[in-house]
Protein backbone atom coordinates (compact mmCIF):
# COMPACT_ATOMS: atom_id res chain seq x y z
CA UNK A 1 0.00 0.00 0.00
CA UNK A 2 1.72 3.37 -0.85
CA UNK A 3 2.01 5.57 1.81
CA UNK A 4 2.94 9.33 2.20
CA UNK A 5 2.16 12.77 0.23
CA UNK A 6 2.73 13.05 -3.49
CA UNK A 7 3.08 16.81 -4.79
CA UNK A 8 1.79 17.63 -8.09
CA UNK A 9 2.98 20.45 -9.62
CA UNK A 10 0.63 21.11 -12.21
CA UNK A 11 0.69 23.16 -15.70
CA UNK A 12 -2.96 23.74 -16.79
CA UNK A 13 -1.69 22.23 -20.23
CA UNK A 14 -0.87 18.96 -18.54
CA UNK A 15 -3.38 18.69 -15.99
CA UNK A 16 -5.77 16.24 -18.10
CA UNK A 17 -2.74 13.37 -17.56
CA UNK A 18 -3.05 13.85 -13.77
CA UNK A 19 -6.94 13.55 -13.85
CA UNK A 20 -6.62 10.36 -15.97
CA UNK A 21 -4.20 9.07 -13.46
CA UNK A 22 -5.79 9.70 -10.73
CA UNK A 23 -9.54 8.26 -12.40
CA UNK A 24 -8.07 5.29 -13.27
CA UNK A 25 -5.93 4.15 -10.41
CA UNK A 26 -7.65 2.13 -8.10
CA UNK A 27 -5.91 2.67 -5.23
CA UNK A 28 -7.41 4.04 -2.21
CA UNK A 29 -6.00 7.94 -2.01
CA UNK A 30 -7.24 11.34 -0.47
CA UNK A 31 -6.50 14.37 -2.97
CA UNK A 32 -6.80 17.99 -2.02
CA UNK A 33 -6.30 20.80 -3.95
CA UNK A 34 -4.30 23.77 -2.98
CA UNK A 35 -6.67 27.45 -3.07
CA UNK A 36 -5.24 29.31 -6.12
CA UNK A 37 -6.55 31.04 -8.93
CA UNK A 38 -5.25 28.79 -11.59
CA UNK A 39 -7.23 25.68 -10.72
CA UNK A 40 -10.98 26.37 -11.84
CA UNK A 41 -10.49 24.01 -14.92
CA UNK A 42 -8.72 21.47 -12.58
CA UNK A 43 -11.87 21.41 -10.18
CA UNK A 44 -14.00 21.38 -13.01
CA UNK A 45 -12.80 18.51 -14.41
CA UNK A 46 -11.96 16.37 -11.13
CA UNK A 47 -15.78 16.56 -10.49
CA UNK A 48 -16.40 15.49 -13.76
CA UNK A 49 -14.61 12.13 -13.58
CA UNK A 50 -15.58 11.70 -10.44
CA UNK A 51 -12.37 12.27 -8.31
CA UNK A 52 -13.50 13.34 -4.98
CA UNK A 53 -10.84 16.09 -3.64
CA UNK A 54 -10.21 18.53 -0.72
CA UNK A 55 -9.55 22.30 -1.57
CA UNK A 56 -7.12 23.67 1.06
CA UNK A 57 -5.28 26.81 2.00
CA UNK A 58 -1.71 27.24 0.68
CA UNK A 59 -0.68 28.90 4.00
CA UNK A 60 -2.25 25.98 5.98
CA UNK A 61 -0.24 23.65 4.08
CA UNK A 62 2.72 25.35 3.87
CA UNK A 63 3.01 26.03 7.65
CA UNK A 64 1.01 23.46 9.14
CA UNK A 65 0.54 20.59 6.75
CA UNK A 66 -2.76 20.67 6.68
CA UNK A 67 -3.86 17.72 9.41
CA UNK A 68 -3.03 15.43 6.47
CA UNK A 69 -2.22 11.72 7.41
CA UNK A 70 1.06 10.09 6.26
CA UNK A 71 0.00 6.74 6.81
CA UNK A 72 -2.34 7.15 3.68
CA UNK A 73 -1.67 7.91 -0.22
CA UNK A 74 -1.90 11.20 -0.34
CA UNK A 75 -1.94 13.55 -3.49
CA UNK A 76 -1.57 17.60 -3.01
CA UNK A 77 -1.86 19.44 -6.15
CA UNK A 78 -0.78 22.73 -7.23
CA UNK A 79 -1.58 24.57 -10.28
CA UNK A 80 0.42 26.91 -11.87
CA UNK A 81 -0.28 30.25 -13.81
CA UNK A 82 -0.25 29.04 -17.52
CA UNK A 83 1.58 32.32 -18.60
CA UNK A 84 4.63 31.55 -16.76
CA UNK A 85 5.99 29.68 -20.15
CA UNK A 86 5.80 32.86 -22.28
CA UNK A 87 9.76 33.13 -20.63
CA UNK A 88 11.38 30.07 -19.82
CA UNK A 89 14.05 31.72 -16.81
CA UNK A 90 10.97 32.46 -15.17
CA UNK A 91 9.40 29.32 -15.40
CA UNK A 92 12.36 27.68 -14.30
CA UNK A 93 13.45 29.73 -11.50
CA UNK A 94 9.41 30.00 -10.29
CA UNK A 95 9.18 25.87 -10.18
CA UNK A 96 12.98 25.99 -8.56
CA UNK A 97 11.75 28.14 -5.74
CA UNK A 98 8.00 26.26 -5.30
CA UNK A 99 10.24 22.87 -4.84
CA UNK A 100 12.25 24.82 -2.51
CA UNK A 101 9.23 26.15 -0.19
CA UNK A 102 7.24 22.85 0.20
CA UNK A 103 10.24 20.52 1.72
CA UNK A 104 9.24 19.18 4.95
CA UNK A 105 5.72 18.81 3.52
CA UNK A 106 5.69 16.11 0.70
CA UNK A 107 7.71 12.99 0.41
CA UNK A 108 8.03 13.35 -3.87
CA UNK A 109 6.60 15.29 -6.28
CA UNK A 110 5.41 15.19 -9.98
CA UNK A 111 5.76 17.22 -12.59
CA UNK A 112 2.81 17.54 -14.07
CA UNK A 113 4.89 20.20 -16.95
CA UNK A 114 6.88 20.39 -19.63
CA UNK A 115 10.12 22.63 -20.26
CA UNK A 116 9.14 25.02 -22.72
CA UNK A 117 12.02 26.24 -23.47
CA UNK A 118 14.34 25.07 -21.15
CA UNK A 119 15.98 22.19 -23.50
CA UNK A 120 17.86 20.09 -21.36
CA UNK A 121 16.67 20.84 -17.91
CA UNK A 122 16.15 18.00 -15.84
CA UNK A 123 14.47 18.65 -12.59
CA UNK A 124 15.42 15.27 -11.17
CA UNK A 125 18.90 16.15 -11.16
CA UNK A 126 18.41 19.50 -9.74
CA UNK A 127 16.51 17.89 -7.15
CA UNK A 128 19.26 15.54 -6.07
CA UNK A 129 21.25 18.31 -5.16
CA UNK A 130 18.92 20.91 -3.83
CA UNK A 131 15.80 19.53 -1.91
CA UNK A 132 15.06 16.57 0.52
CA UNK A 133 12.56 14.48 -1.71
CA UNK A 134 12.93 12.66 -5.34
CA UNK A 135 11.09 14.79 -7.94
CA UNK A 136 10.19 12.69 -11.05
CA UNK A 137 9.29 14.57 -15.07
CA UNK A 138 7.33 13.75 -18.42
CA UNK A 139 10.15 11.15 -20.13
CA UNK A 140 10.35 9.06 -23.03
CA UNK A 141 10.84 5.65 -23.30
CA UNK A 142 14.43 5.85 -23.24
CA UNK A 143 14.39 8.04 -20.41
CA UNK A 144 14.90 11.80 -22.43
CA UNK A 145 12.89 14.66 -20.49
CA UNK A 146 9.60 15.93 -22.62
CA UNK A 147 10.36 19.19 -23.40
CA UNK A 148 6.65 20.08 -24.14
CA UNK A 149 2.94 19.32 -23.71
CA UNK A 150 2.23 18.25 -27.38
CA UNK A 151 5.81 16.34 -27.06
CA UNK A 152 4.05 14.49 -23.70
CA UNK A 153 1.26 13.42 -25.38
CA UNK A 154 3.46 11.98 -28.69
CA UNK A 155 5.68 9.90 -26.52
CA UNK A 156 8.74 12.67 -26.09
CA UNK A 157 11.42 13.55 -29.22
CA UNK A 158 11.09 11.38 -31.61
CA UNK A 159 7.39 11.68 -32.13
CA UNK A 160 7.28 15.11 -31.86
CA UNK A 161 9.59 15.15 -34.72
CA UNK A 162 7.68 13.11 -36.86
CA UNK A 163 4.70 15.23 -36.25
CA UNK A 164 6.56 18.17 -37.65
CA UNK A 165 7.67 17.02 -40.21
CA UNK A 166 4.38 15.87 -41.37
CA UNK A 167 2.57 18.78 -39.91
CA UNK A 168 5.20 21.46 -41.07
CA UNK A 169 4.53 25.21 -39.93
CA UNK A 170 1.08 24.00 -38.69
CA UNK A 171 -0.56 25.07 -35.10
CA UNK A 172 -0.11 21.99 -32.94
CA UNK A 173 -3.66 21.22 -30.91
CA UNK A 174 -3.92 18.92 -28.24
CA UNK A 175 -7.07 19.37 -26.10
CA UNK A 176 -5.97 20.97 -23.77
CA UNK A 177 -4.52 23.78 -26.18
CA UNK A 178 -8.20 23.86 -26.94
CA UNK A 179 -9.90 24.39 -24.25
CA UNK A 180 -6.68 27.39 -22.91
CA UNK A 181 -6.38 28.46 -26.39
CA UNK A 182 -6.22 32.28 -25.68
CA UNK A 183 -4.60 31.90 -22.36
CA UNK A 184 -2.15 30.00 -24.92
CA UNK A 185 -1.75 31.74 -27.56
CA UNK A 186 -1.52 34.94 -25.51
CA UNK A 187 1.92 33.59 -23.59
CA UNK A 188 3.19 32.21 -26.69
CA UNK A 189 6.44 33.72 -27.89
CA UNK A 190 4.60 34.92 -31.24
CA UNK A 191 2.50 37.10 -29.05
CA UNK A 192 5.11 39.41 -28.23
CA UNK A 193 4.91 40.83 -30.73
CA UNK A 194 1.59 41.75 -31.27
CA UNK A 195 1.42 45.42 -29.56
CA UNK A 196 1.95 46.65 -32.82
CA UNK A 197 -1.19 45.55 -34.92
CA UNK A 198 -4.21 47.48 -34.25
CA UNK A 199 -7.55 45.45 -33.19
CA UNK A 200 -8.43 43.15 -29.97
CA UNK A 201 -5.96 40.18 -28.94
CA UNK A 202 -7.53 37.94 -31.50
CA UNK A 203 -7.63 39.84 -34.19
CA UNK A 204 -3.96 40.80 -33.46
CA UNK A 205 -3.31 36.98 -33.46
CA UNK A 206 -5.04 36.29 -36.44
CA UNK A 207 -2.92 39.00 -38.05
CA UNK A 208 0.44 37.69 -37.11
CA UNK A 209 -0.15 33.89 -37.17
CA UNK A 210 -1.33 34.69 -40.93
CA UNK A 211 1.85 36.55 -40.92
CA UNK A 212 3.72 33.64 -40.20
CA UNK A 213 2.24 31.42 -42.55
CA UNK A 214 -0.15 29.89 -40.22
CA UNK A 215 -2.71 28.73 -42.05
CA UNK A 216 -4.11 25.38 -40.16
CA UNK A 217 -4.23 23.73 -37.19
CA UNK A 218 -4.04 19.66 -36.66
CA UNK A 219 -5.83 18.04 -33.83
CA UNK A 220 -3.87 15.65 -31.83
CA UNK A 221 -6.48 13.74 -29.65
CA UNK A 222 -4.72 12.11 -26.43
CA UNK A 223 -8.34 10.80 -25.16
CA UNK A 224 -7.91 12.84 -22.18
CA UNK A 225 -11.26 15.24 -22.47
CA UNK A 226 -14.67 13.76 -24.54
CA UNK A 227 -14.21 14.48 -28.03
CA UNK A 228 -16.99 16.49 -28.42
CA UNK A 229 -15.55 19.42 -26.10
CA UNK A 230 -11.95 19.00 -27.82
CA UNK A 231 -14.00 19.44 -31.41
CA UNK A 232 -16.27 22.45 -29.79
CA UNK A 233 -12.91 23.84 -28.70
CA UNK A 234 -11.12 23.89 -31.81
CA UNK A 235 -13.92 25.19 -33.68
CA UNK A 236 -13.88 28.31 -31.49
CA UNK A 237 -10.62 28.64 -32.22
CA UNK A 238 -10.01 27.74 -35.82
CA UNK A 239 -13.07 30.23 -36.41
CA UNK A 240 -12.04 32.92 -34.35
CA UNK A 241 -8.31 32.79 -36.32
CA UNK A 242 -9.57 31.73 -39.41
CA UNK A 243 -7.70 28.35 -39.37
CA UNK A 244 -8.43 24.95 -41.15
CA UNK A 245 -8.56 21.90 -39.11
CA UNK A 246 -6.73 18.67 -39.76
CA UNK A 247 -6.31 15.53 -38.14
CA UNK A 248 -3.12 13.61 -36.67
CA UNK A 249 -3.65 9.93 -37.32
CA UNK A 250 -3.97 8.34 -33.91
CA UNK A 251 -0.80 6.39 -34.09
CA UNK A 252 0.88 9.69 -32.98
CA UNK A 253 -0.33 9.10 -29.72
CA UNK A 254 1.44 7.64 -26.78
CA UNK A 255 0.69 7.49 -23.23
CA UNK A 256 3.86 6.47 -22.30
CA UNK A 257 5.23 9.34 -20.51
CA UNK A 258 2.34 10.14 -18.23
CA UNK A 259 1.98 6.41 -17.53
CA UNK A 260 5.21 6.42 -16.25
CA UNK A 261 5.28 9.56 -14.28
CA UNK A 262 2.38 8.54 -12.47
CA UNK A 263 4.09 5.21 -11.41
CA UNK A 264 7.63 6.35 -11.01
CA UNK A 265 6.37 8.92 -8.62
CA UNK A 266 4.28 6.67 -6.59
CA UNK A 267 7.39 4.31 -6.70
CA UNK A 268 9.53 7.46 -5.28
CA UNK A 269 6.69 7.21 -2.39
CA UNK A 270 7.64 3.68 -1.78
CA UNK A 271 11.23 4.05 -1.93
CA UNK A 272 11.32 6.88 0.79
CA UNK A 273 8.66 5.41 2.98
CA UNK A 274 10.90 2.16 3.34
CA UNK A 275 13.80 4.29 4.19
CA UNK A 276 11.72 5.79 7.25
Amino acid sequence: MTKGILGAIVCPMLEDELIHSLSTDPEEKSVYVIDTPYNGSLKRKLEYYDVPFTEIDEFDFLNHGADIDRDRFNVVIKSKNLGLHAEPKVLMDDLQNELVMIQGRVDAVAMYYGMCGNYGWDLTKWGKENVSFPIEVFRDCNGRVCDDCVGVSVGGLDGYLRLIKEFTGVLLVTPAVATNWEDFLGASDMAKGMDIFPGDKNEKMKTLLHMCGYENAVQIDNHLEPRDEFDRATKEMCDALELKVLQADPSYIDTGPMERLYSTSKRNLDLVAGKS
